[in-house]
This record gives C-alpha cells, sequence and structure tokens, in this order.
C-alpha cells in the first residue's frame, strides 16, 4: 500500500511509512519535498491550459542547428539565449513580483511528460547541490556521502551534443522549454544553482549514465513499467564500456 507524503500530495507517494520517514531525515527544511510538488502542481496546471503554438519558432530552430558548421557553438549560443531571455522578463518585473512565484507563471512553458520526469531529476541533482554547500556533516550523515557522489558527478561523461546532433528537436526542449520553467518556477533556495552549465551539465551526463527504473513483473512474458530513471555517478564506472552499445 503506497503512502501519500499529505493528505493533498499528487507528486510524492512511498512503498511504506518507513520509506516515507527516510525521505523526511534526509529532507532539508522541507525543500525537497515542496519543490517536487511545486514541479507537479505546475506540470498538472500547464495540462489543463492553452499556450501559443511555438513549433514554428521550433522548427526553425531544427532547421538553423542542420545547417550549421559549427554545432557546438551553436548549442553554447543558445542556452546563453536562454538565460538572456529569462533575465530579460525578469528585468521587466518588479523586485516584489520577482520574489513571488505566483506572479511568475504566466512565464513558466507549458512541458510534456518526459520533460516533466527531467525537471523532477534535475531539482534532485540542484537539492544534493544545495545541501552539500549549506550543511555540516554533523547535522546529516547523508551529506559527506552526497558529497563524494557529486565529486565523481563532474568527471562521468556528457553526450548532449551527440544527442542533438542526433535528435534536433531536443535542443529546444533543453532550453526553451526545461530551463525556463527551472528558470521561472524553482524556489529561491535552489535559484542560485539554475545557470546554463550547471543545467546543461545535468542533462548531458544523464543522457550517457542513468538507469532506468521499472517495476517487479513476476508473470513471464508480462509488460514492465517504467518508473523513470535516476543516476548513480560512483556506479556509472562500473558500468563503463571502451565499446559501448
Amino acid at each position: 500500500m503506497s503512502t501519500p507524503a499529505s493528505d493533498c500530495s499528487l507528486a510524492l507517494y512511498f512503498c511504506s511509512q518507513t520509506c516515507m520517514e527516510k525521505f523526511i531525515a534526509l529532507d532539508i527544511d522541507g525543500l525537497y519535498r515542496e519543490s517536487l510538488l511545486n514541479v507537479e502542481r505546475l506540470f498538472i496546471k500547464g495540462l489543463n491550459q492553452c499556450q501559443y503554438d511555438l513549433e514554428k519558432k521550433k522548427q526553425q530552430e531544427e532547421a538553423e542547428l542542420k545547417q550549421t558548421k559549427d554545432i557546438e557553438l551553436f548549442i553554447s549560443q543558445k542556452w546563453q539565449e536562454a538565460e538572456m531571455n529569462c533575465q530579460l522578463l525578469l528585468s521587466k518585473l518588479k523586485l516584489k513580483q520577482r520574489t513571488n512565484l505566483n506572479n511568475l507563471t504566466y512565464l513558466i512553458p507549458k512541458i510534456d511528460e518526459d520533460e516533466y520526469m527531467e525537471i523532477k531529476y534535475i531539482i534532485g541533482i540542484l537539492f544534493q547541490m544545495y545541501k552539500r554547500d549549506n550543511c555540516e556533516n554533523n547535522k546529516l550523515s547523508s551529506v559527506s556521502l552526497s558529497s563524494l557522489e557529486l565529486q565523481i558527478f563532474q568527471f562521468i561523461q556528457s553526450n548532449d551534443i551527440e544527442k542533438i546532433r542526433k535528435y534536433p528537436y531536443l535542443l529546444y526542449s533543453y532550453t526553451n522549454k526545461i530551463y525556463k520553467f527551472l528558470k521561472f518556477s524553482t524556489l529561491g533556495k535552489l535559484q542560485p544553482y539554475i545557470i546554463p552549465s550547471i543545467i546543461r551539465s545535468i542533462i548531458g551526463k544523464r543522457l550517457t549514465n542513468a538507469y532506468g527504473i521499472w517495476s517487479i513483473d513476476d508473470e513471464s512474458g508480462g509488460n514492465k513499467v517504467s518508473c523513470g530513471y535516476s543516476l548513480y555517478p560512483s556506479a556509472s564506472f562500473f558500468n563503463h564500456s571502451c565499446n559501448p552499445n
């Protein structure tokens, strides 16, 4: 029987009360929990809203990417453009408006389910970075282990250029939807980590190193259900091959 994180929670369910208590113990002032619930709330809200069609802009960007002679430079420029566009939109608001997330909801792009899963994964990494920078080792026993994983995270392979070269539409998703969603919706304590270099690195390393999480199927020949994915930097070294698939 699953256990909800709260009576009004749609985003967080746990396999048991013990599992939920362990999750809460590793959280800091409810920051991770509230961040995930916030993403869920905005995702559901977006499903019921109509937004102007950006398909033409998306197709134009894909065409430009296919024609560019320097794809690495093109990708880097698009990430910087995304940041500048966000800053420009924020600069038009008063300080009091910028600090209240409710005033920014109209700026948040509508996302699909894959982008929603990506954003939740990114929030998890950002929370680990926050925990590393703001908690003493004697406050949470998991901090030292998490810090080790984050150190290893720096050295694992990123694969965003190759992936975008093969699937050009991903660049638009990463820069114009996922990045902007994070920039305009993430709680203040995690905002310092939302810069192009960090978000791009997190996404790129997920493409190469993430492990799928699947349901357990006792029946032979049955279809397993994907429950998402996770990334364990230390485990990536054990899964490395000099002759990848």
